[in-house]
């Protein structure tokens, strides 16, 4: 990969980043940043915060040539640090930004955190399933928005891939279509449709299966009218042919991020909803329709249940340099990662109503083409993941630079679409599609046959 210099001045020098844990994810992001970082000729500097740094370094075995711009955190308990206490708080002082590339529940301490160093924050995720957000559909950082916007800070959240690159392209067309400030025109719908697919010789999660089992066994919720809809899990299923692909995908309601954030920042939008499908889902769905994923415990066990179970025995998400031996011997044969969001428009035209579906999305398929990089070991889903949150916040970054006070408050992805400059919009395009992103968009007359 050799991308060409962005139109973005990139953020002040002497900038330090800050990773809390450095995982799959956090180990691309951090190698995406740095190469970012050398294209434009910005000094960047990294402290990586983890258990256990000899991990962290693994996690980086083909990035060693960056060990000199990083300093390895060791600490027994993240605790003490969100408190400012502690010996290695020190390590954080003059931080620019702080990314959590662990937990979603580091989420809230680390924006805390955030205020009192004067850093903006970067999560990938949030909890969907707490208490409060089931209560408010809200994301529990917004919670920190007045704080921020007094303190002159931002939260970037919900900054992957899916989320984020998928909220920031949805974002972009949907401002364009309010800012057409046509009277008759109306946005009827969204439905954002995801595809995770691998065809390998053995059960290889790109993803921790915990995490799966959690989010496809939850009862998925689609807005429709306005009102929020629950559903029982792997119903309502719809098929969707995407870009690339010679047969349709199973498709199967998700209640995930992109759903509470689209609905808050365009509220007059009634139904939106959000799919998935693929090998891993179809995995997850055939423990699932096998009672494999039940709560109720065994007989003669105790409190041993046939979940507990199940999980005990999967396969573990595999470390980078298994995968990237997967990846050589061909065990891992394809793997296609793909979003596209349908937006349904409605206006008069020509004195009669018509409808049209304008899609947006993108499409990663490259994966073995990350043999021989820094990225080696990435997962198909880990590296765009990475990637994406290190573009859209390296182009946050130029912004804060360039006119501090846009950027404050809780900002979502639709928000930097929104803010960002046109030119720094389009940057994050190049960049994506430079790190072999592709993105694709398209309208056609909504009477035109289903994909």
């Amino acid at each position: 990969m050799t991308p060409e210099p962005s139109d973005s001045s990139g953020p002040c020098p002497d900038t330090t980043v800050v990773f809390f844990g450095l995982g799959a994810v956090g180990s691309a992001m951090l190698i995406c940043l740095a190469e970012l970082a050398e294209r434009d000729g910005v000094p960047l500097h990294f402290v990586v915060v983890v258990l256990n740094p000899d991990l962290a370094r693994d996690a980086l075995f083909h990035a060693e040539r960056l060990f000199d711009r990083i300093d390895f955190v060791g600490v027994d308990d993240f605790a003490p640090l969100w408190s400012g206490a502690g010996e290695r708080a020190e390590s954080l002082a003059g931080a620019t930004l702080l990314v959590n590339a662990a937990l979603p529940e580091f989420n809230q301490p680390l924006i805390a955190l955030g205020l009192r160093l004067g850093a903006h924050t970067v999560d990938l995720a949030s909890d969907m399933y707490d208490a409060e957000t089931e209560r408010t559909l809200t994301f529990a950082q917004y919670g920190f928005d007045g704080a921020l916007r007094q303190r002159g800070t931002a939260a970037l959240i919900n900054l992957g891939i899916s989320p984020g690159v998928t909220n920031f392209l949805i974002g972009q067309r949907l401002h364009e279509l309010r800012s057409a400030r046509r009277r008759e025109l109306e946005i009827e719908s969204v439905d954002l449709f995801l595809l995770e697919d691998i065809d390998s010789d053995e059960v290889v999660f790109s993803w921790s299966p915990v995490v799966a089992l959690e989010e496809l066994a939850q009862q998925p919720r689609l807005l429709r009218k306005g009102r929020l809809q629950v559903l029982e899990p792997f119903s309502a299923a719809r098929d969707y042919t995407f870009a690339y692909e010679a047969r349709p995908t199973r498709q199967y309601p998700l209640y995930q991020e992109e759903l509470l954030s689209l609905h808050r920042s365009f509220p007059e939008i009634e139904s939106i909803g959000v799919y998935t499908g693929g090998s891993e889902v179809e995995l997850v769905k055939a423990l699932f329709q096998l009672n494999l994923l039940s709560k109720r415990t065994l007989p003669q066990q105790g409190e041993l249940t046939i979940e507990t179970m199940v999980r005990a025995i999967l396969p573990g998400m595999n470390k980078p340099r298994r995968i990237e031996e997967y990846l050589r011997n061909g065990v891992i044969r394809r793997t296609h990662f793909a979003a596209a969001a349908e937006i349904r428009v409605t206006e008069n035209v020509r004195n009669d109503r018509q409808t049209a579906i304008e899609t947006v999305g993108l499409s990663y398929r490259r994966y073995r083409e990350l043999l021989g990089t820094p990225y080696a070991g990435a997962t198909y889903i880990s590296y765009p993941t990475a990637v994406g949150a290190a573009i859209l916040t390296w182009h946050a970054l130029a912004l804060i630079r360039s006119d501090p006070g846009v950027l404050v408050g809780v900002i979502t992805g639709e928000d930097l679409a929104r803010l960002l400059p046109r030119p720094l919009a389009d940057a994050v395009r190049r960049d994506l599609v430079a790190w072999d992103i592709d993105l694709f968009e398209s309208v056609r007359d909504a009477t035109a046959p289903d994909h």
